[in-house]
């Protein structure tokens, strides 16, 4: 023993060097994790994923560029589309997708096709894994959208609509009158939630963006006419919230 130890001494010692080099990286990045998690910048920083945690407060707040790209991650995604690009530099930029096309009709956005979203998808022929609607926030075009959205797309994609839980009803009015405004998007999101069983749907209730995957749901009962009263009255049932921490769970389950 004495000789093999003498002999493999150097060895062994690169070996030990070694595993524990490797758990002192392991606890680094738990600990980094940890401290991201408790600053600002988890809500800021759009490159680290929400799958490196074991769970999260209900109140946990999810930058959307961040919940893209934890998708984008998830489910080993190459292929995104975002209808209302803006400023690329905002969100469209940030995307860690090999393919990425960006549609808005305003000029000095610079995206792929200066088009509206009914004009693009009349003439495209290509499909998506992720789709980010974020468009024109008016009930009937989010409608159209999201319907030409699931028309093209990929097994097992998902498609995300931006502000779909109005804080109040002053953001959510048509047209545009407050500073920050959502739009009425939960209504064209209400209304596929009473027409769509083939697929699944919630919103995450910290940021307002609804999740859309091919799945199953029981569809929902709606008046004729949706006012926000019966919305602030019944927003758990309509919208089908979620926390942060229940869409980690979703997420690790898938």
């Amino acid at each position: 023993m004495k000789e093999f130890l003498k002999k493999h001494i150097y060895k062994l010692l690169i070996i030990s060097l070694v595993f524990n080099l490797i758990g002192f990286l392991y606890v680094a990045k738990k600990i980094y994790y940890i401290k991201l998690y408790a600053s600002n910048d988890f809500v800021s920083n759009q490159y680290v994923s929400i799958l490196n945690y074991d769970s999260l407060p209900a109140d946990a707040e999810i930058d959307k560029t961040f919940l893209l790209n934890t998708l984008v991650e998830k489910f080993d995604y190459n292929s995104y589309l975002e209808i209302g690009q803006g400023k690329a530099e905002n969100n469209f930029n940030r995307i860690k997708c090999k393919i990425r096309i960006g549609v808005d009709p305003e000029p000095s956005c610079n995206a792929a096709y200066c088009l509206t979203s009914d004009d693009f998808f009349k003439l495209n022929k290509s499909t998506f894994d992720l789709i980010f609607v974020d468009g024109l926030h008016h009930k009937d075009q989010v409608y159209r959208d999201i319907i030409n959205s699931l028309n093209c797309l990929n097994k097992n994609g998902t498609i995300v609509v931006h502000d779909c839980n109005p804080e109040n009803e002053a953001t959510q009015i048509v047209p545009q009158k407050e500073e920050i405004w959502t739009g009425d998007v939960w209504k064209a999101w209400v209304k596929l939630r009473s027409e769509k069983n083939d697929v699944e749907m919630f919103v995450l209730n910290t940021n307002g963006c609804g999740i859309i995957r091919v799945g199953e749901q029981k569809t929902i009962i709606v008046p004729d006419s949706l006012t926000y009263r019966y919305l602030s009255e019944n927003r758990d049932y309509l919208l089908n919230l979620k926390s942060a921490n229940d869409f980690l769970i979703y997420l690790k389950k898938n």
